[in-house]
């Protein structure tokens, strides 16, 4: 679409007619679970309002959008986390939203607009959105914000309410196997899975292939799946001490126990050809066959509070440990 890969083409023809009409807002929040097809759809839509033919916006061939689909456009502003010790702080804090509302009060370059690209909205401080709003309500004419979050339940109401909301739902099997197909022709052999595994979210296919680490930790994490159960307290060391080794993966390991858990309480429901991970459906089974499901979904729920926590900056030792625990007592 305009030369750029987006998987919700009604969405963002909706959006291009409103700036070919003049009709867009100031302000908005692309909501969604795939974050690279949504930064993605910002980014097009961002072409289209500092494209310098607004009734063909974007027209692809004006000086803008060159620069546009280069990334070069200086009409077009990233805010993202700041980086330290070579790595992305967790928290987008309230200096690069500072720098923003300060950019925000130059006129643009060349472009009938300047567009500010708010990445990872949810990972925002409340001291950075406060620092947002009044920006957001009073904007300058030619300033147009986009908020990029996975989840609208981080951002406070107040920011909620002076943006246009606007969320992209998860597609179906069919667009991300056709996604896979085109792009990985050689992972035929496993399409089934990935396709499962992806859940609606087509670019987690590019975190699963490109990542060398992600089988063989998949393969682990189920190995310690049963150490989950165990009412031994040394074996949540084990898990804790795994979970050490490998600390810049724990966010995906946590998925792969939440993805085994869920296939078990398929299981237990007599739903086999429902699992995801149908390439360890044996594994799954005998851990399943000494397993409660009400344990499994406690398992899960538990999961799924240590992602939160771990958002939330909570020390990973301790977040861990406390996902380890929660089951040796029940």
């Amino acid at each position: 679409m305009y030369g750029y890969r987006i998987f919700h083409e009604k969405i963002m023809n909706r959006l291009i007619d409103n700036v070919r009409n003049k009709t867009h807002s100031h302000a908005y929040i692309f909501e969604g679970k795939d974050m690279p097809d949504i930064k993605t759809g910002a980014e097009l839509f961002a072409a289209a309002l500092t494209c310098l033919n607004t009734r063909s916006a974007p027209c692809g061939t004006c000086r803008s959008c060159i620069e546009s689909t280069a990334g070069t456009n200086p009409d077009i502003i990233h805010v993202c986390r700041e980086i330290e010790d070579g790595k992305q702080k967790k928290t987008l804090g309230i200096e690069p939203v500072r720098n923003a509302v300060h950019d925000a009060q130059i006129r643009p370059f060349n472009a009938p607009f300047k567009v500010y690209i708010i990445e990872d909205g949810h990972l925002m401080t409340e001291e950075a959105q406060n620092a947002f709003l009044k920006t957001l309500e009073e904007p300058p004419e030619y300033a147009v914000f986009i908020i990029l979050t996975p989840s609208t339940e981080p951002l406070l109401q107040t920011v909620l309410s002076r943006a246009v909301l606007i969320h992209f739902p998860l597609v179906t099997d069919s667009v991300t196997e056709k996604y896979i197909r085109e792009k990985y022709p050689d992972e035929e052999y496993r399409i089934n899975f990935l396709v499962n595994y992806c859940g609606g979210v087509p670019t987690d296919a590019d975190k699963i292939i490109e990542n060398e680490n992600f089988e063989p930790l998949r393969k682990k994490t189920l190995e310690l799946l049963p150490l989950l159960f165990s009412k031994n307290t040394a074996d949540a060391f084990s898990i804790q001490e795994f979970f050490k080794e490998n600390a810049d993966d724990t966010d995906m390991i946590l998925d792969f126990f939440i993805s085994y858990l869920r296939d078990i309480v398929i299981i237990l429901c007599g739903s086999s050809e429902r699992i995801i991970n149908t390439d360890k459906a044996d594994f799954l089974r005998r851990v399943s066959s000494g397993v409660p499901a009400h344990l499994c979904v406690k398992a899960v729920n538990e999961a799924i509070k240590t992602k939160d926590m771990l958002n939330r900056s909570v020390k990973q030792s301790a977040a861990i440990m406390h996902f380890a625990l929660s089951l040796k007592k029940c």
